[in-house]
């Protein structure tokens, strides 16, 4: 295990890892794209890569691939300083001039992250320490950076989020069940040369009974297993019971106004929808909640991903998927959701909303979320009769898409959407007049000036238009394709 280092010697490593190229971006450009992996079979193809002693490959060969070097070789490349302090760190260790690598160093979202390699899931070793993955990324993304007094990680991992936190947090406070993860929390906080970070073990919330957050972020583990196997991703309680605890819990430790962002996944089972499981989480906890599901699973598929990703022995797989089989039949569930959980604590009647997407955003979108809480937070007390004074306008990331088939020898038009180019990116259906009418939102006019050149046009009763069109116009207030 790495240890506590000094700031100052801390900054001399970072310093060196960046000179020397050991970057995110200048690794992916050399073709570093994939960690070690026997399952990927890329072992062959990184040593190769690796072969010419320099600096970078003398590195990659400790903290990529989890070589062990000689030191008289290594020392060529890699200056006795440098190798003097990942020593004293714990991140080299030596016995008969050889320097073993104790944690593999990958550099994510501006830091330089220590975690376990991952030959530990080879060991199947059950403490394995992940390492920065889609999920903890799409957390960074997803995360509202506003100014926090306090700001929890539930479930931290590496410390990643909690880091990332501590930029717009005057006190971050990160919390992890496993030892090994405080540990590696708290020696990645020292490494990035972060102060405003403490690292507490314990289950859940814990370790900060009586606190209260602006900002709890959680990538718990969420994977819906008959295993409880690996800290990182299982737990005890049956299907999505922690996900659900968690969002029962967390209105406790939220201040007003305060945000809670969790990723997780949940289960829909016989006679359930997934919204009816979901809203019944979120009811009655203070808080208004937006989901946003991102994929569905079938129990067959989602088995086979879980053991791919798990179980290291292939001769076990088929007793491997039998478990799991049984396991949701018994339970009677019919698939299996994932996405995120946003919740904020405010008095007065509170507000869920559920949406579908087909891609979470490449890029953050803290504040597209802050955006979308308050335009249900403006539309929940708003009459149709106050709308119509409104002076909506279109989102300048909104296209309009048509798509023509040949028929008979022309172009006939089969669908008209609007699309939103940015953040959550989706689509909606409309009518070549919805389309005209929506033209006219420019921000100069009333909705009712809209609607009263509309109804003139299409020679329709002026209450018909208007109802249809107010229908209209909230979804894509609420969707963030109209502004107000």
């Amino acid at each position: 295990m790495p240890q506590v280092i000094p700031l100052a010697d801390a900054g001399r490593l970072r310093s060196f890892f960046n000179d020397t190229g050991y970057t995110e971006s200048n690794l992916k450009g050399l073709g570093f794209r994939d960690l070690a992996s026997s399952r990927l079979r890329n072992m062959p193809r990184l040593l190769y890569k690796t072969q010419e002693p320099t600096p970078l490959n003398t590195l990659l060969r400790w903290f990529w691939l989890g070589i062990t070097q000689n030191r008289a070789e290594a020392g060529k490349q890699v200056s006795n300083e440098v190798v003097g302090l990942l020593l004293a760190c714990g991140l080299l260790s030596e016995e008969n001039g050889q320097l073993a690598p104790q944690a593999m160093l990958m550099e994510a979202a501006g830091f330089l992250i220590a975690s376990d390699y991952t030959a530990k899931i080879d060991h199947e070793d059950p403490e394995l320490v992940l390492w920065p993955n889609p999920t903890s990324r799409l957390l960074l993304r997803m995360a509202i950076r506003r100014h926090s007094r306090m700001t929890l990680d539930l479930g931290a991992g590496t410390g990643i989020q909690a880091m990332a936190a501590a930029a717009h947090s005057d006190r971050v406070i990160a919390t992890d069940l496993s030892p090994r993860a405080v540990e590696f929390a708290v020696f990645n906080a020292r490494l990035n040369g972060i102060s405003n970070i403490e690292v507490l073990a314990g289950d859940g919330f814990e370790p900060v009974a009586g606190w209260k957050f602006d900002l709890i972020v959680s990538n718990p583990p969420f994977f819906i297993s008959p295993s409880s196997k690996y800290l990182f991703c299982n737990n005890r309680l049956e299907l999505d019971q922690l996900c659900r605890k968690l969002v029962r819990q967390s209105p406790e430790f939220l201040e007003e106004g305060g945000f809670f962002e969790m990723l997780c996944e949940w289960a829909e089972v016989e006679g359930e929808s997934w919204q009816e499981r979901i809203g019944s989480w979120l009811r009655g906890t203070g808080c208004d909640g937006w989901v946003v599901k991102a994929y569905t699973r079938d129990p067959a598929e989602y088995a086979e991903e879980q053991i791919r990703s798990t179980v290291s022995n292939p001769q076990r797989d088929a007793e491997s998927f039998a478990e799991y089989m049984d396991y949701y039949r018994r339970l009677g569930v019919r698939f299996i959701h994932g996405g995120t959980i946003v919740m904020r604590r405010r008095s007065g009647e509170n507000w869920i909303a559920m949406d579908e997407i087909t891609q979470l955003p490449k890029q953050p979108f803290g504040d597209a979320m802050l955006e979308i809480f308050a335009a249900r937070d403006f539309l929940q007390n708003l009459t149709d009769d106050a709308l119509l004074n409104v002076t909506p306008r279109l989102s300048p990331h909104v296209r309009l898409e048509q798509t023509l088939e040949r028929d008979s020898g022309k172009w006939r038009s089969v669908s008209l959407n609007l699309k939103m180019s940015k953040e959550f990116s989706s689509t909606v259906g409309v009518q070549p007049l919805v389309a005209e009418f929506l033209s006219e939102c420019d921000g100069t006019q009333s909705l009712g000036d809209v609607i009263a050149k509309l109804s003139m046009k299409v020679n329709a009763p002026r209450e018909q238009v208007r109802a249809e069109c107010s229908q209209v116009v909230r979804r894509l207030l609420e969707r963030g394709f109209l502004l107000h």
